[in-house]
């Protein structure tokens, strides 16, 4: 049996690309771009990345974002755990969201199946207070994504406070 890895993904958002623009500094983590693309009619999660430099460069020259034409909107998420996190977990975490949604503009690992990991994602607004519904742009984008390498599990948390 190979090894298991879990991550837990801190998202905030959504951001417009101004906003991102302003944060220059913000980078290092995974993003979901969301809109709708041309002749679509709902948005939805078009594009999930990672970079290890700011969102702001990496939006500014994306080869893809900028096809995201109405209601374009970010969301960035910083790795909570493992703490010392390197590009191979940003890699892993991108994997197995790519791979479960299918995002439209996304053209690698759509195909292969990730290696064995449980995605937990934590939802906060844009000023980093815990959002307790999901926003409906994520509603089927679970929580808890895990893959042991041959069955699924997901799964949606809930969030109070104490």
């Amino acid at each position: 049996m190979s090894s298991h890895t879990t991550v837990i993904v801190d998202w905030r958002g959504p951001f417009s690309y101004q906003e991102i623009e302003e944060n220059s500094d913000w980078g290092n983590g995974l993003y979901l771009a969301t809109g709708k693309l041309k002749y679509e009619r709902e948005a939805t999660i078009q594009y999930c990345g990672i970079t290890e430099g700011s969102f702001h460069g990496r939006f500014k020259n994306h080869h893809k974002v900028h096809e995201i034409n109405r209601e374009q909107e970010f969301w960035i998420g910083e790795i909570n755990y493992p703490n010392d996190a390197s590009r191979h977990f940003l890699e892993m975490a991108e994997s197995i969201i790519i791979y479960f949604w299918q995002p439209e503009l996304n053209e690698k690992k759509k195909i292969s199946t990730p290696k064995p990991i449980t995605l937990i994602s934590k939802w906060f607004k844009k000023d980093s207070t815990p959002r307790y519904r999901q926003h409906s742009m994520c509603k089927e984008l679970d929580d808890v994504l895990s893959f042991d390498g041959e069955s699924w599990r997901t799964g949606n948390l809930q969030v109070w406070e104490e």
